[in-house]
């Protein structure tokens, strides 16, 4: 026999080389598997963490907000709002849902260059009812005549009991939730991502917004719609009172978008039964125009 045949004939297959070399040398073979798992592992896991971040993880409540504000027109198309006004229609509604009472309000604000300015023109079961302010003083009329704005505020119950509040006290917070929101990206507002819902079978994204204590103490909560950004309904927990009272539930519908920006036109509250407690709806919306002076200037001044 020749000696490649030999050879040949002695050589040790692969798999029984493996197993020898197994039997020699088990502790490196099982060290170098060891090393590449925990390679694969590791390539994994960032992959993982990658995805998860990029597609799975909840937006952040600066974020969530960012977008719920860019769906709304952005904060150019409402910094570039000088003045403006619109009406306000309240219903009061019985616990049958019967209509008791409709009360008309216009508001005419103000908040560029020229300062700050806010006036309610409504119709009160009291008569015609003017309050304004313009930065440096207010006034109100009654049916014309001149009367105390502190007085007649107080007697409609456009005041909280705090001694702090003013006579536009109620007219500001309308036009506060008429400005969301935009007024939640203000200094000494905290947004944070308050986890998800489903609502009337649609999810939801909750953005909650508290406060600096300096700013205020009061606690919101939007339902902010999952596919379109837009807030579908706010809980209002009031903290400037001690207790545990329920949140003021409110239901907005009906978005339009008025000279740039998207705003809700019905806002519905109800009771903790279910039925309608009063409705607000929105019309006569003007970005437009602007405002002749004397809707700011104290009658008689």
């Amino acid at each position: 026999m020749s000696s490649q045949k030999l050879n040949d004939a002695l050589k040790v297959p692969r798999q029984v080389k493996a197993d020898i070399k197994d039997i020699v040398d088990p502790i490196v073979i099982r060290r170098r598997w060891l090393w590449r798992a925990a390679i694969v592992v590791a390539v994994l896991a960032a992959g993982v963490t990658v995805s998860w971040f990029t597609f799975f993880a909840p937006p952040s409540g600066e974020e969530l907000l960012a977008e719920v504000v860019q769906v709304a027109g952005g904060m150019e198309a409402w910094n570039n709002i000088a003045e403006g006004s619109f009406m306000r229609t309240r219903t009061v509604f019985d616990e049958n849902g019967k209509a008791l009472r409709t009360e008309p309000a216009k508001f005419y604000f103000r908040k560029g260059a020229k300062g700050h300015g806010l006036v309610i023109d409504a119709l009160t079961e009291q008569g015609h009812v003017i309050i304004g302010n313009n930065g440096q003083n207010y006034w109100a009329t009654k049916d014309g005549q001149p009367v105390a704005p502190r007085s007649i505020a107080q007697e409609l119950g456009m005041m909280c009991e705090s001694d702090q509040c003013t006579p536009t006290c109620a007219a500001e917070m309308a036009f506060y939730r008429f400005s969301i929101p935009f007024k939640l990206t203000d200094p000494g507002v905290i947004p944070k991502y308050f986890g998800a819902a489903v609502l009337n079978g649609k999810p939801m994204q909750l953005l909650e917004i508290t406060f600096d204590p300096k700013v205020g103490r009061d606690r919101w909560v939007f339902f902010v719609d999952k596919e379109n950004k837009l807030i579908r309904k706010v809980e209002h927990y009031d903290n400037s009172h001690a207790g545990d009272a329920p949140p003021k539930e409110i239901y907005w519908s009906d978005h339009q978008a008025e000279h740039g920006i998207t705003i809700s036109h019905r806002n519905s509250h109800y009771r903790s039964n279910g039925s309608k407690l009063e409705e607000y709806v929105i019309t006569e919306v003007d970005f437009a125009n602007p405002l002749p002076e004397t809707v700011f200037t104290k009658p008689g001044a």
